[in-house]
Formats: C-alpha cells, sequence, structure tokens
C-alpha cells in the first residue's frame, strides 16, 4: 500500500507542475516558435538532469537508450500536438481533451493486452471525465481543428504512459525518464532547421521564465516524477491522476491570470477528485498493494 501511495502521491505532484504547462507554452509562443521551443525546453531540461544525475548514467545501455527513444518519441508527438491545438482552439476546450488520457489508456490496454478494465475502473473513468466536462466545456461546445489535434496528443500521450510504466520495471526510471528528453531535443531542432525560418531564444526576462519553467519544471522534474510514479503505482492510478490536470490548470489560471473559478468548475473538481479517489481506493484496498 505505502508503495502505491508514494506513487500516486508522485504522480499528482508532477500533475500539478504540468498544470501550468498548458499557459506558459502558449505564451512562449509569442517569442519562439514552436519547434525552436521544444529544442530549447527539451535540451536545458536533459542538460540538466545529466549533469545532476551523471553518475546513475553510467547504467545507460543500448536496451534503456532504445526504449527512451520509443517514450520520447510518443511525448514528442503527443506535446507536438498539445501546442499546435491549443493554437485554433481554447484552453479550456484543450484541457478537456487532454484528460482523455484516462479514457484511450484502458482503451489500448484492452486491445493490446486484452485486458477489461473492472466496473470500478470504468465508473472512475467516466466520473472523472463529467468533472473534467464540467470545468472545461461549455454549453457552446462544438469540435473544431484545434480540438481534435489536441485528441491526437492525449492519443499518443496514452502510449508514452503505457510504455513507460513497462520499461521503468526494466531500467533506472531516473535514466529512462531524463534520457527521453534528449531524443524530444533532437527531434525539435531537426524540425525546427527544416521548417522555420529562424532559429533564436527568447528576446525578454518573461520568456526566459517560461522556458525555464517548461525546461525544469515541466520537463526535468515533472517526468522524473512521472517515470519515477510509474514504477511504483499502475497504469489505472497514473493516467487517471493526469486526467486530472484541468484542476491544476485552472487553478494556475485563477492565480497567476486572475481568470475566475466558477461554481460548475468547483463542482468539477469535486467530481474529478472523486473519480480519482475510487480508483486509488480500490486498488491500495487489494491485498496485492501491501
Amino acid at each position: 500500500m505505502k508503495r502505491y501511495w508514494a506513487g500516486d502521491l508522485m504522480m499528482l505532484a508532477a500533475t500539478m507542475i504540468f498544470g501550468a504547462m498548458t499557459i506558459f507554452s502558449k505564451q512562449i509562443l509569442a517569442e519562439l516558435e514552436v519547434y525552436n521551443m521544444v529544442a530549447l525546453r527539451f535540451l536545458i531540461a536533459f542538460a540538466v538532469c545529466f549533469i545532476v544525475f551523471r553518475r546513475r548514467y553510467a547504467s545507460l545501455d543500448r536496451s534503456t537508450a532504445i526504449h527512451s527513444w520509443v517514450i520520447g518519441t510518443f511525448l514528442f508527438v503527443s506535446y507536438l500536438c498539445m501546442v499546435v491545438g491549443c493554437k485554433y482552439t481554447t484552453a479550456s476546450n484543450a484541457g478537456f481533451m487532454m484528460s482523455l488520457v484516462a479514457f484511450f489508456t484502458p482503451l489500448i490496454i484492452l486491445v493490446q493486452d486484452k485486458v477489461i478494465p473492472d466496473g470500478r475502473q470504468i465508473a472512475s473513468v467516466i466520473i472523472t471525465l463529467i468533472g473534467v466536462g464540467l470545468m472545461c466545456l461549455s454549453g457552446r461546445f462544438t469540435l473544431n481543428y484545434g480540438d481534435l489535434i489536441c485528441i491526437l496528443s492525449a492519443f499518443f500521450y496514452s502510449f508514452q504512459m503505457l510504455y513507460t510504466e513497462r520499461y521503468a520495471h526494466q531500467h533506472d526510471p531516473i535514466v529512462l525518464g531524463t534520457f527521453q528528453l534528449f531524443f524530444v531535443s533532437i527531434y525539435g531542432f531537426i524540425f525546427a532547421f527544416l521548417l522555420e525560418d529562424s532559429f533564436r531564444l527568447p528576446a525578454s526576462p518573461a520568456g526566459w521564465g517560461q522556458l525555464l519553467y517548461l525546461a525544469l519544471g515541466c520537463g526535468a522534474l515533472g517526468f522524473i516524477l512521472q517515470t519515477s510514479a510509474e514504477k511504483l503505482s499502475p497504469t489505472s492510478h497514473t493516467t487517471l491522476i493526469y486526467a486530472a490536470e484541468p484542476v491544476f490548470v485552472a487553478l494556475f489560471s485563477y492565480m497567476l491570470l486572475g481568470e475566475p473559478i466558477s461554481l460548475r468548475q468547483i463542482a468539477g473538481i469535486i467530481i474529478v477528485f472523486i473519480g480519482v479517489m475510487i480508483t486509488v481506493r480500490v486498488r491500495t484496498a487489494e491485498p496485492d498493494a501491501t
């Protein structure tokens, strides 16, 4: 039980850190183009992680590198879809679409492993998505191009989380989780030089602050926590906790941008946490969780 709670708390902390990612990603695009930003963000994150954990990199082998490349590829595609999608839809819609990770993950497990989610897990996913919907969606909600791209982001991130959990049991989770950042950065540099007009650094102190938060907070610390959490806690926990990210998006929007939180959003936040706690309490109550 202690192992699962430790993993759940790590994933909750990572989700809280990721909560400001949408806000800062949209803001920094006023100074940097998309691939330029991706390359810088993940290069800084990897460089810092490598310096801090350089002794642990002695365990890096071919298998770890390949598995880091796999999850890094899913991460790059997912993050790119999220950033592009946010340009064509609202942050609230994007938040709801990204929470679909909780829906896609058990569906992928069902197709790949022929494992059917139990009734309580299905109920917890439905309750969580209802809560996120109350938070994010208005009565005039319609799907647009940006929403569809954000759905793709959630789909690819589900694979990233699934394979992270599987590989984290085979390798040092710190090395696995941080080396993927190197591959995301390489993708960013390749596409930046191929598709964008110029490569530059942020021009303002605010831009540097946003970039460093994305790099050190969301990039370094966030993925270290996520990878470590997925070694300790099952995917049914981590994906559902990640689906609560719009809660933190709303809270950061309130604190950083002064956006109000309505009674409907408060109700949605409560429902989201009820959905998350159903899965957490059910799993930790099982005999093998002790």
